[in-house]
C-alpha cells in the first residue's frame, strides 16, 4: 500500500505512479507485438488511475501481488537491466566528461576550494558549447 501524505495529492500519485512503474517495467522489446505492449501499458494505466482515484484498491492491490508472485523474475530481471544501463550511461558520462577538457584542467577542478578565476574562465570556455 502507498503512503503519501494525504493533503498532496500529487506526491500521492507520484507515488503510486513510481510504485506501479517499478513492478510493472516491461519494455516494447519484451512483447511480440507493439499492439501487445500498448495493451499491457493501458492496463497498467487503468490501475495506476484507479488506485489514484481509490477505485477498487483491495481487488487491484491483489492482482499487483499476484503479478509480483507470477513474475517475480522478470522484475528482478528488469531492474538489473536497468541498473546496468544507468551504470554504463554513468560511465559514458564520466568518461566524456573527462575527454572533452584537457587532463590537468579536470585535476584543476577537482582540488578542494581550490581554483582561480583562470581556471573558472577556461573550464566555462572548455563547456559553453556543449
Amino acid at each position: 500500500m502507498v503512503v503519501a501524505p494525504a493533503g498532496n495529492s500529487f506526491s500521492r500519485e507520484a507515488a503510486i505512479r513510481r510504485r506501479i512503474a517499478n513492478i510493472y517495467n516491461k519494455r516494447e522489446e519484451d512483447f511480440p507485438t507493439l499492439r501487445d505492449y500498448n495493451d499491457y501499458l493501458e492496463e497498467v494505466e487503468d490501475m495506476t488511475f484507479k488506485l489514484v482515484e481509490g477505485v477498487d484498491v483491495a481487488a487491484i492491490e491483489a492482482n499487483i501481488a499476484k503479478y509480483q508472485e507470477e513474475n517475480a523474475e522478470q522484475i528482478i530481471n528488469s531492474r538489473a537491466r536497468k541498473a546496468e544501463e544507468l551504470a554504463k550511461s554513468l560511465k559514458e558520462h564520466q568518461t566524456q566528461a573527462a575527454t572533452d577538457c584537457p587532463s590537468d584542467m579536470v585535476q584543476a577542478l577537482h582540488l578542494e576550494n581550490f581554483l582561480t578565476f583562470k581556471s573558472c574562465s577556461q573550464w566555462f570556455l572548455c563547456h559553453q558549447n556543449k
